[in-house]
């Protein structure tokens, strides 16, 4: 009887080999995060569609218009002489009053902007100084705008029509608007300084966030060629991506929080710039979510492909399903479409994402058919619409027959015959009823009136 042994050299190769899938893994798992968090940066700073819709939920959110009214508030009484203009109205007597009404103006100004801000005209300006912004900077760093250079420009966010809007609805627009200064309400994003290294990294991102994706694939599909077993492989590349999501996730939570108190200085701008975080990264987050259910899926399959009983028995439960195609395709396809409307950006990343999903899915259900047609050639595709479809009038009838099974109800009726003869007959007994009276009532009881 000959054994084979394995030499040295080759020894040494497959060694070689494993180590060389797992640091391809590695190196792709970094490529992975580093592309989502590329792909995040250009769809929500870069687009400006994604730009703008992102902006509308920003004042959305409770917290984060009470930061943007209190801003509106606080520009409009600090910039102006509020309490001169209430006193230049108020009779002599009264004048001394021009401190506590302007005290209570402003208190009341906090919440009429607030519920101001809720309605469609306040958040069309809104969205107005987001879109002139957002083109401002894009204009910015691709260089194209000679008002704003690196020399001496800045990119801001303008307020003013918001505060403007703000002096009307507490009606002191009139008299302070040619009082306010020039740049009322103007937050400065970008200073001049640092325009040269933010048109670097544009240029920088505009290139990784569809250059990264491409070599993360390239690493993945070198991962697997270089596995000795490509099954063990696909488990090993769905470990790797669920972890490198699950690091995402973390992260960006880590960030958030650094952010947060970095910038925020009272309780009530914590919780609007931890909520302007949310909105920010919700594209990221969904990203890494949807990339922790694929790292799931690529562990699925590479576990269904194996040699354990389980998989082999759940090889057997699916075989009619594989034989005919149609039912895998079909929920690959209610996969794609579902990625397909879930995701508020189509651009051609994540159209390529999509498009890996889709072209991997296919290739692992052929896989996964052959193998299990090969251990299960007399499975018949009908069988499990067939069972399905036997189950469900097993349970229907078993509910039509025990409903049918209940209700015998009446001896009630019987006994009530009774009783109520029963009572006649006390009745004439005691001379309550005579003869003719107590006949025709019994008669009336057994006729069954």
């Amino acid at each position: 009887m000959s054994e084979t042994h394995e030499t040295p050299a080759a020894r040494s190769q497959s060694r070689g080999r494993s180590i060389g899938m797992w640091m391809a893994l590695v190196l792709a798992g970094l490529l992975l995060l580093l592309s989502l968090y590329a792909v995040w940066v250009s769809r929500v700073v870069l687009d400006e569609d994604v730009f703008v819709d992102t902006s509308a939920d920003l004042i959305a959110d409770d917290a984060i218009r009470d930061a943007v009214a209190t801003r509106a508030v606080n520009e409009l009484f600090d910039n102006v002489d509020i309490r001169s203009e209430i006193e230049g109205q108020l009779p002599e007597d009264f004048k001394g009053l021009s401190g506590p009404a302007t005290a209570g103006l402003r208190q009341a100004s906090y919440r009429l902007i607030d519920e101001a801000l809720q309605q469609q005209a306040f958040q069309s300006l809104w969205t107005l100084a987001m879109t002139q912004t957002h083109r401002a900077w894009i204009a910015t760093v691709n260089d194209d705008l000679p008002a704003v250079s690196t020399q001496g420009g800045v990119v801001t966010l303008e307020l003013e029509a918001i505060i403007l809007a703000a002096a009307d609805r507490i009606g002191v627009r009139d008299q302070v608007e040619a009082q306010l200064p020039d740049d009322v309400g103007s937050i400065v994003l970008l200073e001049s300084e640092e325009l040269d290294a933010a048109q670097a990294a544009f240029r920088i991102l505009d290139t990784l966030a569809w250059l990264l994706p491409l070599l993360t694939l390239a690493a993945f599909a070198f991962a697997i060629w270089l596995a000795r077993d490509r099954r063990k492989g696909v488990f090993e590349l769905g470990i790797v991506v669920f972890v490198t999501a699950l690091v995402g996730i973390v992260a960006t939570r880590l960030a958030g929080n650094y952010v947060v108190e970095t910038l925020a200085t009272t309780s009530e701008t914590r919780l609007a710039s931890l909520n302007a975080w949310l909105v920010l990264t919700e594209l990221l987050r969904v990203s890494f979510r949807w990339f922790v259910v694929l790292g799931l899926v690529f562990m699925l399959a590479a576990w269904l492909a194996g040699p354990r009983s389980q998989a082999r028995s759940a090889r057997g439960f699916l075989a009619p399903a594989l034989r005919g195609r149609v039912w895998a395709y079909v929920v690959l396809a209610i996969v794609v479409v579902i990625l397909l409307l879930s995701g508020q950006v189509n651009d051609s990343t994540r159209l390529l994402f999509i498009a890996v999903v889709a072209a991997l899915g296919a290739a692992g259900i052929e896989l996964l058919r052959r193998q299990t047609l090969e251990e299960f050639p007399d499975a018949q595709a009908s069988t499990l619409l067939a069972d399905a479809r036997a189950r469900l009038t097993g349970w229907w009838e078993a509910q039509q027959a025990s409903s049918m099974r209940v209700k015998p109800a009446a001896p009630q009726a019987a006994t009530d015959v009774t009783t109520r003869l029963a009572s006649l007959f006390d009745l004439h007994s005691q001379g309550a009823l005579t003869d003719d009276e107590y006949a025709a009532a019994k008669a009336r009881v057994l006729a069954g009136e």
